[in-house]
């Protein structure tokens, strides 16, 4: 594999250094890249080479202390992947409804040029909201954080079956730290919205 990758970005305190950012835009493209295929009338597991993979996007983290006693922090990402082969073709599920092209017809290999990388989705957030109170003895806090990714591809081909819709996931998160931060007694929650998706 031959990695070539750019990356630029910034970082800066803002608003009285009661917030910080940090921000990057990247390109890369890898040469001669290796995947895994999964799948056939065998669901075999085949290493395969790539001509070539390009990837870019951009990732930014802020936080910021709202408040005395709030904190928040954001995260996004924006990442764009392509595999660029137009001779390479994968077995598939026979069972699947395949959407990339078959010349062969149903069942047979189906070429993946342009498809993006498994489990890469476009678009990733990320949200924690913090609000705590000091007493003499130590602090009760509230805690929220969700996450957000954008639909992803479980294989190399695409299908109906092997796609994993888009996922938001929420916390809740309640307790008292004391001690100086050496005991914390919680209550918390994940997937408080009790969201069902397939992850793989």
């Amino acid at each position: 594999e031959n990695n070539t990758s750019f990356e630029v970005g910034v970082k800066a305190d803002l608003l009285d250094r009661r917030a910080r950012i940090n921000f990057g835009v990247y390109s890369w493209r890898v040469k001669d890249f290796q995947v895994t295929a999964v799948g056939g009338a065998n669901n075999a597991n085949i290493l395969l080479p790539v001509d070539k993979v390009v990837g870019s996007g951009f990732e930014m983290d802020l936080q910021a202390l709202i408040t005395p006693n709030l904190l928040a922090s954001l995260g996004v990402g924006y990442n764009r992947t392509k595999i660029k082969d137009k001779a390479l073709n994968v077995a598939v599920c026979a069972q699947c409804t395949v959407t990339d092209p078959q010349p062969g017809g149903v069942g047979t290999p189906a070429f993946i040029d342009g498809n993006p990388l498994p489990q890469a989705p476009k678009s990733t957030v990320n949200f924690t909201l913090r609000y705590s109170q000091p007493t003499p003895s130590g602090e009760w806090y509230v805690l929220t954080d969700w996450v957000y990714r954008s639909k992803i591809n479980f294989f190399l081909y695409e299908s109906i079956e092997g796609t994993g819709r888009a996922l938001t996931e929420g916390g809740l998160r309640v307790g008292y730290v004391w001690g100086n931060g050496k005991y914390e007694a919680a209550l918390f929650g994940r997937n408080i919205t009790d969201e069902i998706r397939m992850v793989g």
